[in-house]
């Protein structure tokens, strides 16, 4: 990036954060009146994350716990004892939901937490959550909401859900349970980190164009139809960021077809890190055959980076199919690739009005704001449960 494409970027980012500012009042507002309409009484919520990794599932749960509870609403997390440090702060029950969810020492010593917690609402994170509580609800008196963040072939806990929130339109299409909502993950607004050149930073030419991807190194993300379909261009280079299985596979891939010189393999790497990466790279990639609502592609549109990507979840809703490619296809992606670079000036101006949707819609406090009525609807004299299949 130039100067002038520099200061272009730090000026939309500013104008963001002004949008961001508007939205946390908004937010406020929305929990003050939820607070009102259940005449003064303390809800209490309940979230239950049976989660042990360091995804966006776990991400979700905690900063949504964390802003709830900065909005007042009588929070109580469950979940594993290496996330009490997360959740510093909010009242925290520490319980392994690891092991099998017909354990019955597991289910009834979770019976009698939520027995004793006399919850309003508990609120299950994604499928096993949601499988262990549904058996423990027949016996309990509360409104049991979950949030679906994947693709998945059984949906029958859900179905018995009292209501579900998707992360995305396309998670949910099976889904038979009338009470459901798409509300879409979010982020707080950072300002955006230092200008770096990465060409500089990994050696690569400079003239070079750099693009970035973050995932796991596993299977699903596809990351060898990156590899290959980049062994396919000219004068583009790859940060390819994260750990996982498949990182001695790929270095190998990365060897077996010389783009070695172009590939930098950065291994996992703190927070901020990323997002310089992402905010100083041309273009980000993804090629994953299964997404959720990917975090990765937020920050992207929180940094002003152009996103390419297979059709996972909605991304394709936001992005168009002129930046979409299909599964597994490195040729098309190749072509993709070199056309963005040769074209990049018409594609930044193509993902401006992109950026100003996202800054809109993928805050962390409307995600809350959308949650927190959720909440109020289930609490109503008026709710109809019987969308449940």
């Amino acid at each position: 990036m130039d100067e002038e494409e520099i200061k272009s970027k730090s000026d939309m980012i500013v104008a963001d954060r002004v949008s961001s500012e508007i939205v946390d009042v908004q937010h406020k507002v929305y929990a003050r009146v939820f607070l009102e309409r259940t005449k003064g009484k303390a809800v209490k919520v309940c979230q239950v994350l049976a989660g042990v990794g360091n995804g966006g599932l776990e991400k979700h749960t905690i900063e949504l716990s964390k802003r709830l509870k900065q909005q007042n609403i009588d929070v109580t997390v469950i979940a594993h004892p290496g996330f009490a440090q997360d959740f510093e702060g909010i009242n925290f029950i520490p319980i392994d939901l690891g092991k099998s969810r017909l354990n019955p020492l597991l289910l009834y010593r979770l019976y009698k937490v939520l027995k004793n917690g006399s919850f309003d609402i508990v609120h299950t994170q994604a499928n096993k959550a949601t499988d262990i509580v549904v058996k423990i609800k027949p016996f309990l008196n509360f409104k049991m909401i979950s949030t679906l963040h994947n693709i998945k072939r059984n949906l029958s806990s859900f179905e018995k859900s009292d209501f579900v929130i998707t992360v995305s339109d396309k998670i949910g299409e099976k889904l038979q349970n009338r009470n459901k909502q798409t509300i879409y993950n979010g982020i707080s607004y950072e300002k955006m980190s230092d200008i770096i050149d990465l060409r500089k930073t990994y050696g690569f030419k400079a003239e070079s164009f750099v693009i970035c991807t973050i995932a796991r190194l596993t299977k699903a993300k596809r990351l060898d139809v990156l590899l290959k379909g980049l062994a396919k261009t000219e004068n583009i280079n790859l940060i390819l960021v994260g750990g996982g299985e498949e990182e001695t596979n790929l270095k190998e891939l990365v060897d077996s077809l010389g783009i070695k010189e172009r590939v930098e393999l950065t291994g996992a790497m703190e927070n901020k890190a990323v997002k310089q990466i992402i905010a100083n790279s041309d273009a980000f990639v993804m090629t994953s055959d299964n997404e959720g609502f990917p975090y990765t592609f937020v920050e992207t549109m929180f940094c002003h980076t152009p996103f390419i990507s297979t059709p996972v979840s909605d991304i394709e809703k936001f992005i168009g199919p002129e930046y979409t490619i299909p599964f597994g296809d490195y040729h098309t992606l190749a072509k993709k690739l070199q056309d963005v670079k040769n074209n990049y000036a018409e594609v930044e101006r193509d993902f401006i009005p992109i950026f100003q949707k996202a800054v809109h819609e993928f805050t962390v406090e409307n995600m809350v704001n959308q949650t927190i009525k959720v909440y109020e609807k289930v609490m109503g004299s008026d709710y109809d449960d019987r969308g449940r299949a």
